[in-house]
């Protein structure tokens, strides 16, 4: 990125994700988004097309060449959400206190009885299941299970019940498969177009997660793995999802209906913890701004849950209908990027409390990640040069949230994509360096043309040696005097 268009881009340290669709998908307003502090580009695969996306991801790769901003794109994949099935007239009326049959029959279903997309639904329930439909919007208590599969069951919260409405089980496990052929074929297809990561619904465990980087690797893809928490299970296994996992999605859509509301955002700021500690992208989703669908300007609720995500230490915030058929889409970049520059500053003035920095495990890497952050810290360093293969390195920095600027120096535009997701990293694409020795010649360089230091400064520089040894091995720590 060049030192002009550094100084139009908020300079935030929070990324900011935007879904695309018909009211973002235009070059020029995609052009808008990223000058107002876009970082990250996601695709449903729910809404989307192939069709539709080959040409979008060529107008953001050409884009993003043409700015010189590393725009990360993220493939939503479907999952194996269970559905019902068609009702006649498109819309039943479900009234509260009659009882309904959900089948695995497929039929035109009506107010008395309906079809759902999952057959062994009835193998997961027992009597006194909740079932929510509708985002929630008509909950049903299971009364009787039929050795048929017919799940009879009373109707607790009626209203109008359309065709293919989403059905979530709150607290099951879900006996189905976490990669269906829809989602195979899209895996497929976001492979041959070089996508930087694949978000994966409705994980239920670090399983689901190694099953689809098991099948990456078949395919000898470097697409990494984003795991969408909304589900109970994927909540209480989160640590070991975190493991496996590139990066983690707070999805807090479906998550609310798993859980009481009340307990979402107690839920959201456990697993940035986790998340962080574990030096995790994490990315906080859903309802963000979602007055801006309409609106101008954000309810002062909005503002501050986007300021309180912030605070509790996501890495990014995803706008969802907001950006892709909303009325706003530039101007609800902007003022996401506004909040985020307003409440870091106030952080990094300590007007208010943010994500402190943590003990790590006693493992080498993340140690000397740590005393990096330590030492910059102590000798008022002016930035902190993370040399990365992988972009590990640089996650295990930014993960102790530094107020020093990061510079991140990968030798792939792939690395440098997906670093597009971790809070405070801005990185540069270098040649591939062979000596060690060269490194710190190399940032010296760098960081003056980047304009964050100059004669006479400090900078941090850490890295994993030998240059051309695995990848993720951070294991060195150099202080360097700018002459």
């Amino acid at each position: 990125m060049s030192n002009k268009l550094r100084n139009i881009r908020p300079m935030k340290r929070t990324k900011i994700v935007a879904t695309l669709g018909p009211a973002s998908d235009k070059e020029e307003t995609l052009h808008r988004m990223i000058l107002a502090g876009l970082d990250a580009v996601r695709v449903n695969f729910s809404h989307s097309t192939h069709d539709y996306i080959i040409p979008l991801v060529k107008r953001i790769r050409a884009l993003s060449d043409k700015m010189g901003v590393p725009i990360a794109l993220i493939g939503d994949l479907q999952g194996p959400r269970i559905r019902i099935g068609e009702i006649a007239d498109d819309t039943a009326v479900l009234k509260t206190g009659r009882d309904i049959c959900l089948t695995p029959r497929q039929l035109t279903g009506n107010k008395e009885i309906v079809s759902v997309s999952y057959p062994g639904m009835a193998d997961d329930l027992h009597m006194g299941s909740l079932i929510l439909v509708d985002d929630g919007n008509i909950e049903l208590e299971v009364i009787k299970i039929d050795a048929s599969g017919d799940i009879w069951c009373r109707i607790l919260k009626g209203g109008a019940l359309s065709s293919h409405r989403g059905i979530n089980l709150p607290g099951l496990r879900v006996n189905l498969p976490s990669i269906t052929q829809k989602d195979y074929a899209d895996i497929d297809f976001a492979i041959s177009q070089d996508f930087d990561f694949l978000a994966l619904s409705f994980v239920q465990s670090a399983e689901d997660v190694r099953q689809l980087k098991d099948y990456l690797n078949q395919k000898r893809s470097n697409i990494s793995v984003i795991a969408k928490i909304e589900r109970q299970n994927a909540l209480d296994d989160i640590e070991a999802i975190s493991h496996e996992a590139w990066g983690v999605m707070v999805a807090r859509g479906d998550l609310a209906l798993e859980m009481s509301l009340q307990e979402v955002p107690i839920a959201q700021k456990c697993i940035i913890d986790v998340c962080r500690k574990a030096a995790v992208p994490v990315i906080t989703a859903t309802q963000m701004l979602e007055s801006m669908i309409n609106m101008h300007k954000p309810t002062r609720a909005e503002v501050a849950d986007v300021a309180n995500a912030i605070l509790d230490g996501t890495d990014a915030l995803m706008l969802s209908a907001e950006t892709a058929i909303g009325r706003h889409p530039i101007e609800t970049v902007s003022i996401m990027s506004k909040i985020a520059v307003s409440t870091e500053n106030a952080w990094f003035q300590g007007k208010l409390s943010g994500p402190l920095m943590f003990t790590p495990p006693q493992e080498i890497e993340p140690t000397v990640a740590y005393a990096g952050n330590l030492v910059a810290e102590s000798l008022s360093a002016t930035a902190i040069v993370a040399y990365t293969a992988s972009g590990l390195t640089a996650c295990r920095v930014a993960c102790h949230r530094p107020h020093r600027p990061v510079l991140s120096f990968s030798a792939t535009s792939q690395v440098q994509r997906r670093l597009a997701l971790t809070w405070g990293v801005e990185s540069a694409l270098i040649e591939a360096i062979k000596e060690t020795d060269n490194m710190v010649e190399v940032a010296v360089s760098e960081v003056q043309r980047f304009g964050l230091a100059e004669s006479g400064d400090t900078i941090v520089i850490i890295a994993g040696t030998p240059p051309h040894g695995k990848s993720g091995r951070t294991n060195t720590l150099k202080v360097e005097r700018i002459p």
